[in-house]
């Protein structure tokens, strides 16, 4: 994973101080040239915190994580003011989180995870919040394609009773951007006592909805608390079209099942 990746991927675990130690890197692509002493008094970060950090994030120390930093962004330039047109500006930031999330997401996985639920006897979804959109909207693909045993509940009850009745036959996808969810991660843990394979779609790479999962697919975004309750999705919406477009163009039965699903409904439209 590269150093960028692992930054935003563990920011739920850094200090108020990492945090604006981040900051600092995000605004100063040229930090690769720096001294410690110009980052230090830039930054107001002190000496010790920033090798702390250097070495939480995996480097040795700060001129390791310097070089490794200039391997990843070669052609690194200051941070203009100028900003594009709206449509422009996000546009760009969508294709960063999109280009992070491929970073960091292998074939082999979604591939495991296809076969998963090829084989799966039944099919639990779990999503709160923000996140429960995405587990609809991966139930109705699903569903098009012809698995009729998948249940998505609003109710954690519900979800609560739904997996204490499954076994190693049996898998539950679960979808929460901060993996920290306590009802979502009680329900898995009752998954988890009776065998279930959990795969976790969620943003940070150190989570306790992680340490639960089989299998899970990061996202990596970089967003704030708060604007993440309104924050891009399509990155999380991106992986599922992956998944399921995968199913369709490797599993004759996933065909079928949605040509029978369209013209079930072909009649209906004008």
């Amino acid at each position: 994973m590269l150093i960028t990746d692992i930054m935003e991927s563990q920011s739920n675990q850094f200090s108020a101080t990492e945090l604006k130690l981040v900051a600092y890197i995000r605004n100063n692509p040229n930090i690769i040239f720096k001294t410690i002493t110009e980052v230090i008094e830039e930054s107001k970060v002190g000496y010790g915190s920033i090798i702390r950090f250097c070495k939480k994030i995996g480097c040795e120390g700060f001129q390791d994580f310097k070089i490794r930093l200039a391997t990843e962004n070669p052609d690194a330039k200051p941070v203009h003011a100028e900003e594009d047109s709206l449509l422009g500006k996000y546009r760009k930031l969508v294709t960063k989180q999109l280009d992070v999330t491929v970073r960091n997401t292998e074939d082999k996985i979604i591939i495991e995870i296809a076969k998963t639920i090829m084989q799966a006897r039944k099919i639990v979804i779990l999503g709160f919040g923000g996140s429960y959109p995405m587990a609809e909207e991966f139930l109705y693909r699903l569903m098009r394609m012809g698995f009729d045993s998948v249940t998505l509940d609003a109710d954690n009850h519900v979800q609560s009773y739904r997996v204490s009745l499954l076994d190693e036959r049996d898998v539950v996808f679960v979808f929460s951007f901060s993996g920290t969810t306590k009802e979502i991660l009680d329900t898995v843990t009752v998954a988890k006592k009776n065998k279930a394979k959990v795969i976790a779609f969620t943003n940070h790479t150190k989570s306790p909805l992680v340490k639960l999962s089989d299998h899970f697919l990061i996202t990596a975004i970089r967003i704030p608390a708060l604007e993440a309750e309104l924050g891009t999705r399509l990155p999380f919406y991106f992986l599922i079209e992956v998944l399921t477009n995968y199913l369709y163009d490797n599993y004759q039965q996933v065909r079928d099942a949605l040509k029978i699903t369209y013209d079930s409904v072909s009649k209906k439209q004008m």
